[in-house]
């Protein structure tokens, strides 16, 4: 293998259901030594089996992965927690002399991994829910601290748009520093290579009725039941996280199963539109349709 494709680390994204799996798949079949790293934020937890799409037992055994049912649905995983621990995998394999195949669909692990993002002090809730009861109670209060505090942000920053100036003024409050300061756009690692599968709006949405079908008939309903058995609840995870947080509501009584079917094709059909616009802005990203040979040949050309 050539020097300048030795350290590459390629990357398969894409909207919920697209396709990314099959094409990794196919990928580990026809080309030796790809080794895939999971950056999907739901298959890194146990016992999130079905409403996660994760590989099943056979498969994972087929290719080897990694990332994949890292820690309990009790912790929620961050995306620079992720990005850490998925460098340290991704370094190995190719001191090993094997391809780190990334695939998965989370925009900001991709974008954390890839140095896109910047290093920006994580979520402090207590903090925000005392920013949250300072506006409540004083509406606009809000935008004239953090215009005290950074004026350029607050300019870009509307006076109305709570959960921005929530987390401008939690970064300003824990780091010390102007959030205009700190947004310098991450520290891009030239190794990644960007494809993003694309899917027509119809077939998307077609892909995403079949597979929350298959899931539900599949156990999914079971697999919450049990979850919240072992005693896991809505916090942190299974209640952000779709599939999981309408069949909760299901099991308290708040909808009936086909409400809850609909909520999430409904909350999957508005992910996977979030997940198309931010996988457009990675940086020289290529786009294919779903057929694996033509993701294949984007990232690896005539050699794989």
């Amino acid at each position: 293998m050539e020097d300048s494709k030795r350290n590459r680390i390629p990357v398969i994204t894409g909207c919920t259901a697209s396709g990314k799996t099959a094409a990794a798949f196919y990928i580990a079949e026809h080309w030796p030594n790809v080794e895939i790293i999971n950056a999907d934020s739901r298959q890194i937890y146990r016992g999130m089996d079905i409403g996660t799409a994760k590989p099943t037992q056979e498969e994972l055994n087929r290719f080897p992965h990694h990332m994949i049912d890292v820690v309990d649905p009790d912790f929620l995983v961050s995306a620079m927690w992720f990005a850490e621990k998925a460098m340290s995998i991704i370094e190995d394999v190719l001191a090993r002399g094997a391809i780190p195949l990334v695939v998965g669909g989370s925009g900001l692990y991709v974008m954390s991994l890839a140095g896109l993002l910047d290093a920006l002090p994580p979520r402090n809730d207590v903090l925000r829910n005392s920013l949250i009861s300072i506006e409540n109670t004083a509406p606009g209060s809000l935008h004239r601290l953090l215009d005290g505090l950074d004026a350029k942000e607050a300019a870009r920053t509307g006076n109305t748009d709570r959960v921005r100036l929530v987390r401008a003024l939690e970064i300003a409050l824990l780091s010390g520093d102007k959030p205009s300061v700190l947004k310098r756009g991450g520290n891009p690692d030239k190794r990644f290579q960007f494809v993003f599968i694309e899917k027509d709006n119809t077939v998307l949405r077609e892909g995403i009725r079949r597979r929350t079908s298959a899931m539900l008939s599949n156990g999914l309903l079971e697999e919450v039941r049990k979850l919240l058995e072992h005693g896991y609840n809505r916090d942190p995870v299974l209640g952000v996280t779709i599939g999981y947080s309408e069949l909760i509501d299901h099991l308290e009584g708040l909808c009936s199963l086909d409400e809850a079917r609909e909520a999430i094709e409904t909350h999957t059909w508005q992910y996977a539109r979030k997940q198309r616009n931010m996988f457009r802005r990675l940086p020289e990203v290529i786009s294919v349709c779903s057929n694996p040979v033509k993701v294949a040949n984007a990232l690896f050309g005539e050699e794989c």
